[in-house]
């Protein structure tokens, strides 16, 4: 469980503890409930099985992947994979490999709408870039 499931659901638990006292009206008390409930799905973190191996890239995130190309970044060349999560997938991050973390820029962006294509290279986002001896992945 992600930390912040765990806020969000007990915030809302209290709220329909407060609810139920003060109203004493089911209805009332469910939505707040409900509201936990989904915030606990939403951030949970299931443990993953990461093949073992020398060189091996695994998926940073559940999801879809919408595209990958070949872009230009300030290191060279590179391969840029795009993944969808929808409301259903696990939204935590994951490393992709192993290695030594050599990069955290933060780039200040907008906020359009994930389904929109142009979304993946104008919102806001942190990029990370890790290295090893054989590669970097950004």
């Amino acid at each position: 469980m992600v930390r912040d499931g765990l806020f969000y659901g007990l915030a809302l638990t209290v709220v329909a503890i407060i609810v139920w006292f003060s109203t004493h009206i089911v209805a009332l008390t469910l939505i707040p409930l409900l509201l936990a409930a989904f915030f606990l799905w939403f951030f949970r973190d299931p443990t993953r099985t990461v093949p073992q191996g020398e060189g091996i890239i695994v998926s940073p995130a559940d999801g879809k992947v919408e595209e990958a190309d070949w872009i230009e970044t300030t290191s060279g060349s590179r391969v840029r994979v795009t993944i969808f999560l929808n409301v259903f997938d696990v939204h935590v991050n994951r490393v992709p490999s192993e290695g030594v973390v050599s990069l955290v820029e933060y780039r200040e962006g907008h906020f359009l709408n994930a389904l929109k294509p142009e979304s993946a290279v104008h919102n806001e986002q942190t990029l990370v870039t890790i290295e090893n001896e054989h590669y970097s992945v950004s």
